[in-house]
């Protein structure tokens, strides 16, 4: 009698104990399938940024010409694309188009990371706001149901069941993506931006006048002479950039992805996942989606991106009372060189964004793929 009550009492202790143990597990694959997730975004971004980094730094100084250049240092500068490319060559050979990249790779792991896992998140909460639930079955429909025994009524209660599953899990409105790429970007880009400002002024610093020797010379310096407030100069119109590059990027390209998969004028072009036998899109064509998006985001916010990069650096090139407001540094730009002087830089960001986003998209897919990463899940 006695080991009986002791068994019916230990009982709820090993059922706690096991749901504890359930939960713990639980958190650890979540914990553990979160840090794949970071992990692919941060290779992805860094992958694109590497191989792109020569034109980033040409557009980077084009942008910043007019407010770095005088008569003195004009001819350090060049007037065009080709130009631009012979220059940097010729002063610091093949290498110097990719200085500052590792600052560049060290801001874009982090960048990316933080941005694609708070996409998919935030894509997952929204979905689950706007989902809504199905009614119960009734038994009278139960029944109704299982008298539907011809081949006809099966095959048809197939298609319908793979066509909502389909529905349900690929398509997004493309407001949600919007709205999610919208709050990746602002906070990936807040997180990361002391980053982004030491790699900019690294990038545009005169050849043989360095004003830092290296990465933690820039930070120390900057935390000396200009305090915390200066690790955030431009913070406002690299948001106003951003905010809207990574919305209309990530909204862009989901909402051609879908397209992909669900035309039947792409099918002899899609990929067929072997073992699920799902549709996937392959390099070519998550390439050209990548490569997309990029080009309608950039040709968008490239104003805005200019007009960011040259309050990065007005505070290492300015004296205190010559430095300007956004607002001023963008009619400053259209007084003297007019507004094409806004997207002076545009042909090697085009050339830089249409591989790097197509890079970024394929390495971020592959990798999910090779690491089975469900973010969605």
């Amino acid at each position: 009698m006695s080991d009986a009550k002791s068994s019916m009492t230990n009982q709820p202790k090993r059922s706690r104990s096991s749901f504890r143990q359930k939960n713990a597990k639980n958190g650890n694959n979540r914990a553990m399938e979160n840090a794949k997730q970071l992990f692919c975004g941060g290779v992805a971004g860094s992958t694109a940024k590497t191989v792109t980094a020569p034109f980033s730094r040409l557009t980077i100084l084009f942008q910043v010409h007019s407010l770095v250049t005088s008569k003195q240092n004009r001819p350090k500068f060049a007037m065009s694309f080709r130009e631009g490319f012979g220059k940097i060559v010729e002063r610091g050979g093949i290498v110097a188009l990719w200085k500052g990249n590792g600052t560049s790779v060290l801001h874009r792991f982090p960048y990316s990371a933080i941005n694609f896992f708070v996409y998919e998140n935030m894509l997952k909460f929204l979905d689950q706001k706007e989902e809504v639930e199905e009614p119960p079955i009734t038994s009278m429909q139960l029944v109704r149901r299982l008298s539907l025994r011809s081949d006809e009524h099966m095959e048809q209660a197939q298609r319908q069941q793979i066509s909502s599953r389909k529905s349900k899990n690929n398509t997004t409105n493309a407001s949600t993506k919007f709205l999610a790429g919208a709050a990746a970007g602002t906070i990936a880009c807040i997180a990361c931006y002391p980053l982004d400002l030491v790699r900019t002024r690294l990038t545009t610093e005169f050849e043989g006048r360095e004003h830092y020797r290296g990465m933690v010379d820039a930070f120390r310096k900057i935390s000396q002479q200009e305090g915390m407030k200066g690790f955030y100069s431009g913070l406002g119109p690299t948001l106003f950039v951003a905010v809207p590059n990574f919305a209309l990027s990530y909204t862009v390209y989901g909402t051609l992805k879908e397209h992909v998969l669900d035309d039947e004028l792409f099918y002899n072009v899609r990929r067929v996942d072997a073992d699920s036998g799902e549709p996937k899109l392959g390099f070519w064509l998550t390439l050209a989606c990548g490569a997309a998006s990029g080009s309608v985001s950039t040709l968008i916010t490239f104003p805005f991106d200019t007009i960011r990069r040259r309050m990065q650096i007005q505070n290492l090139h300015l004296a205190p009372h010559e430095r300007l407001t956004p607002v001023q540094q963008g009619t400053a730009v259209m007084q003297k060189e007019g507004f094409f002087g806004l997207y002076r830089g545009l042909t090697p960001e085009l050339l830089k964004v249409i591989p790097m986003v197509g890079t970024m998209f394929v390495t971020y897919e592959w990798t999910k793929e090779m690491l089975n990463v469900d973010a969605r899940s």
